[in-house]
């Protein structure tokens, strides 16, 4: 009776997540497409919307994060709407900050014990408060002002503001839990979307809606539920990186299934960028796990390098793979990218590398050519210049290091992985919705959990009766035996 309960209350946070995520995927998809019509369609969506935000403030607290990843995760940023208020914060963000508003307020619930003050978690935050100055500085100097504010609310909301919140370790561990689950399936479904040629579900939304088809390479590229290839693969990296040093360090077999989908389905995106990001991100994993466990467990790292041996030589013969690596368009491609430097390079200079404003990279860059700066360090070099640039990779350096600190490899590694990708496409200045991502990962790397440690209760709960003992291996064998037999 005891387990039944036990069992019952550890899928209840599980199940909130799902519908909560559920009414705000419907409210986000519904209300942008409906919202000017005048009639009785008026009524059920203001409710529907009511009802969203309701669920927002009454689900406990810790889960909101999680509930903002699923809905980022399943509704296409290309069905929200970008103009307006939710151009500069957008519906995903919005839960983050009522998440935010919501642990700042004093309540007598949802406490989370005090976390000692530690270098490389206080070094993230100086880090990201000079980099907030830097940024206010440049907004004075900006050639956009409405672009350069939207940019900083977003990427204050996002990014800075989750940074403001003490402990929240129990967030960590459903965007941990939530993001290994989310990984797996969507990149099971990006290798049936591959060997289908179609997206049987989001393209019939797209279809629906009146949406083009974005399908124009020389080879077919599944996105899944994020209507890029470029938006999914970066999402399945971290998910791969993340599940890799999950396994490494604690053996954990959901996390090994998480790993293999996750990896297949970034394959499928056919993205060199996010390919070569994941493969980084793993390397490291696999070096940092190796110096901390030393000679333990040799067979578990001989085995991971065989299956990247393996995954290598498989990845080169697979024919989209190697059709787009040797198509005119990646030669193109690589062109533009090359251009992009240029004109990054220019673009600074023109400002004295300081920057011509938070989120205008695109503005400046244009002025001397029309090409598109595939790199988001290079777009930020040109919006908030080669200080911001700076405090912007010491942030993230920070957590990594706090993260690693504390054995979290594989939130470490899901950091590096997203820093690596988003080098390859125009993420952080031009996308929006992605600052999201970029908050989960640092709530993550600044309070990691291990599943081992927290066995199977999420952080901050209670222990169960078999930790209860001073002893720390949870008491005698006897000590428990008698503790399950009163409970029963």
């Amino acid at each position: 009776m005891f387990d039944s309960t036990l069992r019952r209350l550890r899928s209840t946070p599980v199940v909130l997540i799902a519908f909560a995520a559920l009414l705000v995927i419907v409210a986000s998809v519904v209300l942008p497409r409906f919202i000017t019509t005048v009639g009785i369609i008026l009524i059920p969506l203001t409710l529907l919307a009511f009802a969203a935000a309701a669920t927002l403030l009454l689900l406990p607290v810790h889960i909101l994060p999680a509930v903002a990843l699923v809905t980022f995760a399943l509704v296409p940023a290309r069905v929200l709407p970008q103009d307006g208020p939710t151009g500069a914060l957008p519906l995903t963000t919005m839960i983050i900050v009522i998440w935010a508003v919501r642990r700042l307020l004093p309540t007598k619930t949802d406490t989370q014990p005090a976390t000692p003050p530690t270098p490389f978690r206080s070094a993230t935050r100086y880090f990201a408060l000079i980099f907030l100055v830097w940024t206010l500085f440049t907004l004075a100097r900006t050639t956009d002002l409405q672009a350069s504010l939207g940019w900083m609310i977003s990427f204050s909301a996002a990014v800075l503001l989750p940074l403001c919140i003490g402990t929240s370790t129990r967030e960590a561990y459903w965007i941990r839990r939530t993001w290994l689950l989310l990984g797996a399936w969507l990149g099971a479904y990006a290798v049936v979307e591959s060997v289908l040629r179609f997206n049987p579900i989001w393209g019939t939304l797209f279809t629906a809606l009146g949406l083009s088809d974005h399908q124009h390479w020389s080879v077919y590229r599944a996105d899944a539920s994020f209507g890029h290839p470029l938006f999914a693969a970066l999402f399945l990296a971290v998910a791969c990186a993340l599940a890799i040093g999950i396994w490494l360090q604690e053996s954990s077999k959901p996390a090994l299934a998480a790993a293999v989908f996750s990896g297949l389905g970034l394959v499928a995106t056919v993205s060199r960028g996010a390919i070569l990001a994941a493969a980084i991100a793993v390397g490291f994993a696999y070096t940092v796990s190796l110096l901390l466990r030393g000679e333990k467990h040799w067979g578990k790292f001989a085995l991971l390098a065989m299956l990247m041996v393996v995954a290598v030589v498989g990845l080169f013969q697979f024919d989209a793979f190697t059709a787009r690596n040797n198509s005119i368009e990646a030669e193109l491609s690589s062109q533009a990218r090359d251009l992009g430097v240029w004109v990054s390079v220019q673009a600074a200079n023109l400002t004295g590398w300081i920057g011509s404003g938070p989120g205008t990279s695109g503005i400046t860059g244009r002025l001397f050519n029309d090409v598109t700066i595939e790199n988001s360090l290079l777009q930020l070099l040109i919006s908030i210049g080669l200080p911001g640039v700076v405090l912007f990779l010491l942030m993230i350096g920070s957590a990594v290091a706090h993260a690693l600190s504390r054995r979290a490899v594989g939130a470490a590694a899901a950091l590096l992985a997203y820093t690596v990708c988003i080098a390859g496409f125009n993420a952080i200045d031009a996308l929006r919705p992605m600052h999201l991502l970029l908050g989960c990962l640092l709530i993550l790397a600044l309070n990691p959990t291990r599943a081992d440690a927290a066995g199977p209760h999420e952080p901050g709960r209670a222990p169960s009766a078999r930790r209860v003992s001073g002893s720390p291996n949870g008491g005698t064998r006897g000590s428990n035996a008698g503790t399950a037999r009163t409970l029963r």
